[in-house]
């Protein structure tokens, strides 16, 4: 008997698949409303010509753009080093020979560095929070302008 909740085997063994099904979903979740804030953010804002222009009056539109795309960069590239090294493992799993090739045993490697899905995260929110940052210091400059 398995419960979902705690991931735990009738004989109070935890189940694994539970785990990471829970953590694939969420990963894809996150990562999904990353690429999202990350593109739609700046989509909205420049959308609106008042606001594209106080952007553009701010001198700050560069870096917007840049740690915006930064942060949406930083996920897909996640993406894409977790699609290669699952490959890899898919691989190795269908032809044990497989094992043997030394892009096997780096991509190996990699699929089992936790830190670098945490670090990547983590400089996307980072990049994410400097742009929201400066994005906040053209909206609060245009509602209080200074006195001429």
């Amino acid at each position: 008997m398995r419960s979902p909740a705690n991931g735990l085997t009738g004989d109070k063994m935890p189940d694994p698949e539970i785990y990471y099904a829970n953590y694939a979903e969420y990963s894809k979740t996150f990562r999904a409303w990353m690429v999202a804030y990350g593109i739609g953010g700046p989509v909205v804002f420049l959308t609106n010509d008042k606001v594209a222009k106080a952007i553009g009056d701010s001198g700050h539109a560069r870096g917007i753009v840049f740690f915006f795309l930064g942060g949406v960069i930083l996920q897909v590239a996640g993406a894409l080093i977790n699609k290669w090294a699952a490959w890899y493992m898919y691989r190795g799993v269908e032809d044990e020979a497989f094992k043997s090739n030394c892009w096997y045993k780096v991509w190996a490697w990699v699929n089992n560095q936790a830190w670098l899905d945490v670090a990547i995260d983590v400089l996307a929110l980072l990049s994410f929070a400097c742009g929201t940052w400066l994005l906040l210091g053209v909206f609060s400059s245009a509602l209080d302008p200074p006195p001429h």
